[in-house]
């Protein structure tokens, strides 16, 4: 693989995985890597193991916009399972007491 081939990937990884980020009731990260990740390591499984449509840059177009869609949705319930919308109470309150 050409270093020209992986940087496109890079790139094409961010924008889909924000562009999907965007359309899915989701929230993008604030570290702007985390948004990449996932659509990254889905495009280079599905280049192994699904080789569809047109090819450009050195990898697959077609395969690449799916297996980022599935990469965001994994990021999204990997999210969604890790850190719940709201937690009530982790601990009672405590009470302030004074002694005299």
């Amino acid at each position: 693989m050409d270093i020209g081939t992986l940087l496109l990937m890079v790139a094409f990884a961010y924008g889909l995985g924000v562009l999907w980020y965007d359309l899915l009731p989701g929230e993008v990260s604030m570290k702007p890597w985390r948004v990449a990740a996932y659509p990254f390591a889905a495009m280079v499984i599905a280049e192994v193991l699904v080789v569809y449509g047109p090819m450009f840059g050195g990898f697959h177009v077609l395969s690449a916009i799916g297996a980022s869609l599935i990469g965001v949705l994994v990021d999204w319930g990997v999210n969604l399972v890790r850190h719940p919308k709201a937690v009530e109470y982790l601990e009672k309150p405590l009470v302030a007491t004074t002694r005299a």
